[in-house]
């Protein structure tokens, strides 16, 4: 199945939104910024809504990083299991809890800045070159066509 413009756009919008936390993060980091508690708030709704599958009902909810079919895809390509996404979730969530030390903040706010990183850049990488897939609802369709 050819991939359009429309569908190629969906990585561009998660790498944008990858981006959006990774530079507040490292203003964290660099001391220049409070924590982006409200970004990470976001960041973890989204993975959140991964987990509980609420990603995977398109159209449903307004527009929203992860809330495509191109964006969970390239998500599950990053985290490829359950429990790489519950270890995702729970570092965000390490990550805002106002009774951490400083020092042990800092250096899970880098291990959310490398993971946000390689969602970034495989979401660019899939920009540039898309994988040449249908989702998997329309093979299940073709499947039960074949068969009836």
């Amino acid at each position: 199945m050819p991939t359009d413009l429309q569908s190629r756009t969906q990585f561009l919008a998660l790498a944008e939104f990858c981006q959006g936390i990774i530079s507040p993060l490292w203003d964290y980091v660099d001391g220049a910024a409070p924590l982006p508690a409200d970004i990470l708030g976001k960041a973890s709704q989204a993975l959140q809504s991964v987990k509980s599958g609420e990603s995977y009902r398109f159209g449903q909810r307004p527009a929203a990083a992860l809330g495509s079919y191109e964006q969970v895809r390239t998500l599950e390509e990053i985290l490829r299991t359950p429990q790489q996404l519950e270890g995702a979730l729970k570092l965000t969530a390490e990550l805002l809890d106002p009774d951490a030390a400083e020092g042990t903040t800092k250096a899970r706010a880098r291990e959310v800045i490398e993971l946000f990183s390689k969602l970034q850049t495989k979401a660019l990488w899939n920009f540039e070159q898309p994988k040449q897939t249908a989702p998997p609802d329309v093979g299940e369709l073709c499947r039960a066509l074949q068969t009836a």
